[in-house]
């Protein structure tokens, strides 16, 4: 009786051929975004320490690297913030297949940008025999003011934020509602996006950066960002055809009576009410109160390894800022070791509460290593 029901409820989690053509497509396309994301980050990362180095050299000053770095990361998670909240009005009207995808042309389009401002102010491809006087030395970037870093990276973070958030979305397009097969499915993705990561990073840092440098060693992201794009357009809804008119009529209606800067505004006021809640219920309630510590405070104290700790160790421990790139390989190679354990145990394991305890755990024992 019971080897019927796990069968029964097999067949019920196991993919359609159509199903699993979108699965196809959609990590084909997860697989080239990720390395050509780890290769603008990490050149960035490194090209922002080494400029912010270089200019308090030139200007006789004390330096104030990490501080801007901090701030360049800082504020481009918050426009992240941001471009997430654009998803919820564009989602209504169009397939949200459609929505990634223009999403990451816009971002390609934004990681271009600074390349042409390198090229434009003199910068050049680092040259194969490149001999630096000293160790600030870095004669083939362009001749334009550090900052401009700050404010081209922050607003690619709006394009950023909107390709994360609807990736996010877009399992449940592709597969429905079927809670097994969307564990499945988040799992794999995430094997091969940590995976695709790892090999992005490691490649940055040891491969493109230092042939290139790293003022152009993310030449390669527009174009790997363009073909992802194109590659998710072949993706096909879940949704019959029949429903798609019919959400397509009902969204053309509602397009031309609703504004969308209002809804924006909306969104921003919820999305503050919702701060303002969540922290509430999650504070005064013994119940959800380990939430931060197991899952704010972790994935804070994550990012802040890979965007704060990791370039200062390499560029003030190990003297090269691209030494960063492998620790943050390191850091990717971690998850993807995280994603395999759930993929075979969730099964097993099917409460989330076990596998969010135990990252908690791991990562604070890693803090320790570089604070004590």
């Amino acid at each position: 009786m019971l080897s019927r029901k796990d069968d029964q409820t097999h067949k019920q989690s196991a993919f359609s051929a159509r199903e699993k053509r979108n699965i196809i497509i959609y990590i084909a396309g997860i697989i080239i975004y990720k390395f050509g994301l780890e290769a603008f980050n990490g050149s960035i990362m490194t090209l922002a320490t080494n400029r912010y180095d270089q200019d308090a050299l030139k200007g006789r000053t004390a330096p104030h690297t990490f501080e801007r770095v901090g701030l360049l990361f800082g504020l481009n998670q918050a426009s992240q913030c941001f471009g997430s909240l654009l998803i919820s009005p564009l989602i209504k009207h169009w397939p949200s297949r459609t929505i990634l995808s223009i999403a990451i042309f816009i971002f390609a389009l934004f990681t271009a940008m600074l390349i042409i401002l390198d090229v434009a102010t003199g910068g050049y491809i680092k040259p194969k025999n490149f001999n630096s006087t000293n160790k600030n030395d870095f004669s083939y970037y362009g001749h334009y003011k550090a900052d401009w870093i700050i404010v081209i990276f922050t607003t690619s973070g709006i394009a950023y934020g909107t390709v994360e958030s609807t990736h996010r979305v877009i399992p449940r397009d592709l597969v429905g509602h079927d809670i097994q097969k969307l564990q499945r499915f988040d799992a794999l993705v995430h094997i091969f996006y940590a995976t695709s990561g790892a090999i992005g990073a490691f490649v940055t840092g040891l491969i493109l950066i230092p042939n290139l440098g790293n003022n152009q060693s993310f030449i390669i992201t527009p174009i790997l960002f363009t073909a992802a794009g194109m590659i998710w357009l072949f993706m096909s809804s879940s949704k019959t055809k029949k429903s798609k008119q019919k959400d397509q009529v009902i969204g053309n209606s509602k397009k031309f009576k609703s504004n969308y800067l209002k809804i924006i505004i909306r969104k921003l006021i919820a999305f503050g009410q919702s701060f303002y809640i969540g922290g509430k219920i999650i504070f005064t309630s013994r119940k959800y109160i380990w939430l931060f510590s197991c899952y704010s405070l972790t994935l804070y104290a994550h990012r802040y390894l890979e965007d704060g700790i990791a370039p200062q160790v390499a560029r003030r421990y190990l003297d090269n800022a691209t030494w960063s790139e492998i620790i943050v390989g390191g850091s990717n190679f971690g998850e993807l070791l995280g994603a395999f354990l759930i993929l075979f145990l969730s099964n097993s394991i099917r409460n989330p509460i076990p596998w969010l305890r135990l990252s908690t755990l791991a990562l604070i024992n890693h803090l320790k290593i570089f604070f004590f």
